[in-house]
């Protein structure tokens, strides 16, 4: 194995290990592998106590939540995340109330790694998603 695939090989463990963090909702876990200077250039949650953050409201707003890493693909520092979660929406979630519904979401993220270390991330999920919720929520406040 060269050392260029060891490294991608690394880095892709690293964001293994994020996404385990984020199913078990473990900030000493955000702490051992996310950069203090990490930059979030998508929703403005810097270092390991953005991602406890975000981890935490997620499971928050959604019980019997599960998230599922579907492809990961790296190469140099980059590793490209496919994901899947779900979950019942059993609590507020900025500006959603809960509807009580199984949830389910999809996303691509892209996180930049470096010495075992989440140094950048930048995060997409599917709009329809957050739509349909949106949706629900008004019919039943309007139903």
């Amino acid at each position: 194995m060269s050392a260029d695939s060891e490294d991608t090989s690394e880095n892709k463990q690293v964001v293994r290990k994020l996404y385990d963090c984020i199913q078990r909702n473990d900030a000493a876990g955000f702490a051992q592998i996310v950069a203090e200077s990490h930059t979030d250039h998508s929703n403005g949650r810097n270092g390991p106590a953005g991602f406890a953050a975000a981890a935490e409201n997620i499971h928050r707003a959604y019980s019997d939540f599960h998230i599922e890493l579907r492809t990961l693909v790296a190469s140099d520092d980059l590793v490209v995340a496919q994901w899947h979660e779900t979950g019942v929406h059993t609590g507020q979630f900025f500006n959603l109330k809960p509807t009580n519904k199984p949830f389910e979401s999809t996303g691509l993220n892209m996180y930049r790694v470096s010495g075992g270390k989440i140094l950048d991330s930048w995060i997409s999920v599917d709009p329809r998603t957050i739509r349909a919720q949106q949706a629900a929520q008004a019919a039943l406040e309007n139903g």
